[in-house]
């Protein structure tokens, strides 16, 4: 399985070599077409990262608060309620990322559809907008659990304070929200210079 995982990220990572390492009088005699495809290409690329990364980051947080959660509900089964709530916490990055995704399907139409052509260094810039929220939801969401798992703790000897937990909690989450802010300025700004460029 993990080398499954190490032959897909080294294709991805050499991907853009491959394409960027083409002969120079072979690259002339291309069409439009081929840059148009690239860039598009990159473009899709940061908004498949945007959402697979924030949601891998939200897979590994809700399994670690529920982990700690199922070990108290064993012992306190009138807590499900606030357990269950911890447990939405670290799943909320990968709605960051999903919006981000959203946003350049939505925004970016007359490029998805072909009708405005964009160039791989275009499609790079929007790869690039889609890495803050990607990056810093993907760290935010284990240690928001990490967070959560210890008021769990503190849940089962005080079941009163589970807003302090929250607080706690939301206080890790502040980052990925920065990271989403960024990467929706990023698509938003860009728009205009693609789109109207």
């Amino acid at each position: 399985m993990k080398t499954s995982y190490k032959l897909l990220a080294a294709a991805g990572a050499l991907a853009p070599f491959a394409a960027l390492a083409q002969d120079p009088a072979g690259a002339a005699a291309v069409s439009n077409a081929g840059a148009i495809q690239w860039g598009l290409a990159f473009a899709f690329l940061g908004a498949a990262i945007a959402t697979g990364l924030s949601c891998i980051g939200s897979i590994m947080g809700v399994s670690m608060t529920g982990q700690s959660g199922a070990g108290l509900l064993t012992e306190k089964p009138e807590l499900a309620g606030k357990v269950i709530t911890l447990m939405v916490l670290p799943g909320s990055q990968g709605l960051y990322g999903m919006v981000i995704s959203l946003l350049f399907i939505f925004n970016y139409g007359p490029v998805i559809t072909g009708v405005v052509a964009i160039s791989a260094s275009q499609g790079i810039i929007l790869l690039a907008a889609s890495l803050p929220v990607a990056l810093t939801c993907l760290t935010s969401s284990p240690y928001q659990a990490k967070v959560c798992s210890a008021g769990m703790h503190m849940l089962a000897k005080d079941d009163k304070l589970t807003g302090r937990v929250i607080t706690m909690a939301a206080l890790v989450e502040t980052y990925a929200l920065l990271g989403f802010l960024i990467s929706f300025f990023m698509l938003n700004t860009f728009k205009t210079g693609i789109l109207v460029g």
